[in-house]
């Protein structure tokens, strides 16, 4: 039996080489790419598990405060004064996010005990000043505190502080 010459199978085995390496490199990068999808959809599956817990504990508070008379919620409102008192959108939502800051120690506290509470607080936000909002320094008065159904209202009152 005759054995056929090695040579005139090269380029045939050249290409065929080159299809099979090909496919192991395509195969690699194919699998690289679906490992990296995978790994972030099981970070991203790890998230949504963390906010889901805490989604759970936050609505099981929720509930519990519902059902008891205590603040859930804060609402501050600055009255406007004369024209050169008035202040613009982003300086009162900076001061209100300050000053709600300082009042969320009553979030979660009955309503009943939190006169002694407001007496205080009255005391030390009365007349505070808040630096370097807007490049200004502003001095706040709370005029007014009222709990309506769990919800702490601040009526308030802003002016320019200038420095001494």
């Amino acid at each position: 039996m005759r054995i056929p010459s090695f040579h005139r199978f090269g380029k045939f085995m050249q290409v065929a080489a080159f299809f099979v390496c090909g496919m192991v490199v395509g195969s690699a990068v194919y699998s690289a790419l679906s490992n990296l999808v995978v790994e972030n959809v099981i970070q991203e599956n790890y998230q949504l598990k963390d906010q889901l817990e805490t989604m759970r504990t936050e609505l099981q508070l929720a509930q519990q405060i519902r059902k008891e008379n205590v603040l859930h919620n804060i609402k501050i409102i600055f009255q406007q004064g004369k024209e050169e008192n008035k202040l613009d959108i982003l300086t009162e939502t900076e001061l209100k996010k300050k000053v709600r800051g300082d009042l969320d120690i009553f979030l979660g506290r009955s309503i009943y005990v939190i006169n002694s509470d407001a007496v205080i607080a009255r005391r030390l936000l009365g007349s505070k000043i808040y630096d370097d909002i807007q490049s200004k320094d502003y001095e706040v008065n709370i005029k007014t505190i009222l709990v309506v159904d769990g919800v702490l209202q601040v009526w308030a009152e802003a002016k320019v502080h200038l420095r001494k």
